[in-house]
């Protein structure tokens, strides 16, 4: 094997490595974020405040991202929106 494709294979596992890192740190700001969501003190104070923010949230990222980004936040944000819940109407 050429010294290039040595370089370019170490470069390669030196960013798998780093991914991994990133999606274990993600997975578990996952679950801190779920546990927030449902020991939240008012419930329905959440939800309405992440509702009024989720069109802005969306349409800021909306043009500067690569097609896999903007897969995985929407379907981050769609999980999200369906663990907070829907606003209580009755309020």
């Amino acid at each position: 094997m050429s010294t290039e494709i040595t370089e370019i294979l170490d470069r390669l596992h030196a960013c798998e490595a780093g991914l991994e890192m990133h999606r274990g740190y993600l997975k578990a700001m996952e679950y801190a974020l779920r546990i927030c969501v449902l020991t939240h003190p008012a419930p329905n104070d959440l939800s309405d405040a992440w509702h009024q923010l989720l069109p802005n949230i969306v349409a800021k990222h909306r043009g500067d991202s690569s097609d896999l980004f903007a897969a995985a936040f929407e379907q981050s944000l769609t999980v999200l929106t369906e663990q907070i819940g829907a606003p209580d109407s009755s309020s």
